[in-house]
């Protein structure tokens, strides 16, 4: 997967952050059927939350200091915990920087279609 650009997921595109998490990321789990989030939908669903932040604090026009709520501070916290324990230790480019041919520009991602997949036939049967 190339690292690039695109047209999609600007700032002011709910509809395609809000489709990052079916059913709110959750899954249900055990005869009780607890609700569960995978971590990759936690971390898509606080990275939109602090997006969401950005937006209605760029919305609202002013310059005053503003408390991030409690939920955006977990947002925040929750991100840098994963970062530092699941860190990709792979070498980015610095923009602006030259930067040899020898270094590889692709990344090896893992196959995140079959999680969306269970995810949304584990929400068809238990989400409440």
């Amino acid at each position: 997967m190339f690292v690039e650009d695109t047209v999609h997921f600007q700032m002011d595109a709910d509809l395609e952050w809000d489709s990052l998490t079916p059913g709110d990321g959750l899954i249900y789990l055990g005869d009780d059927h607890q609700p569960f989030t995978p971590s990759m939908f936690h971390q898509l669903r606080c990275l939109n939350i602090i997006r969401k932040a950005i937006v209605d604090l760029e919305a609202s026009g002013t310059n005053d200091t503003v408390q991030p709520t409690d939920l955006e501070h977990h947002c925040v916290n929750y991100l840098r915990h994963m970062v530092l324990c699941r860190g990709d230790l792979a070498l980015d480019r610095v923009l602006g920087k030259p930067f040899p041919d020898v270094f590889p520009d692709t990344y090896q991602c893992k196959e995140w279609s079959v999680v969306y997949h269970e995810v949304e036939k584990n929400q068809r049967m238990y989400a409440p």
